[in-house]
């Protein structure tokens, strides 16, 4: 393997293991909220990507669209979800957030924020610098990938 490929595959691997390692491994805490994990990763999701559809929302969550779909459903009936005819195409639903959605992933994002914040305390000040430049040029690559779409 060319020495890109191996640098590539290294740090997709440490990625991988490392939101695998930080995501909320207690099945309490989400179930404390009365959520399973499938409707959990929907409504952080939904709360950094307000308008998506359900496709979208599947595809983020890593499942079938009819699964997204039946999520969904039940994120509705709770009152965190809102589903909205796209503006432009009505063929499209689009999902946001209600007030109360919005809240509930508000607490849990800023739970999330505080338990990544203290992971990178283990870099020194030149280390965050670079991570922060690093992710920074990461985030801009993925919205250049679906603007392309």
């Amino acid at each position: 393997m060319a020495e890109r490929e191996e640098l590539l595959e290294a740090a997709t691997e440490s990625l991988v293991v490392f939101l695998r390692r930080s995501a909320p491994r207690n099945p309490e805490t989400v179930s404390s909220l009365g959520l399973t994990l499938h409707q959990f990763r929907a409504l952080v999701i939904l709360y950094a990507e307000d308008g998506c559809t359900t496709t979208d929302l599947a595809d983020a969550v890593g499942v079938h669209p009819s699964v997204a779909t039946g999520i969904v459903q039940r994120m509705v009936q709770r009152g965190l979800f809102e589903r909205h005819e796209d503006p432009i195409d009505r063929r499209i639903r689009r999902l946001t957030l209600t007030p109360s959605g919005r809240e509930l992933a508000g607490e849990v994002v800023g739970d999330a924020r505080v338990q990544r914040r203290r992971q990178l305390e283990a870099l020194d000040d030149a280390q965050l610098a670079q991570a922060s430049v690093l992710l920074d040029t990461i985030i801009a690559g993925l919205d250049q990938a679906r603007a392309e779409v």
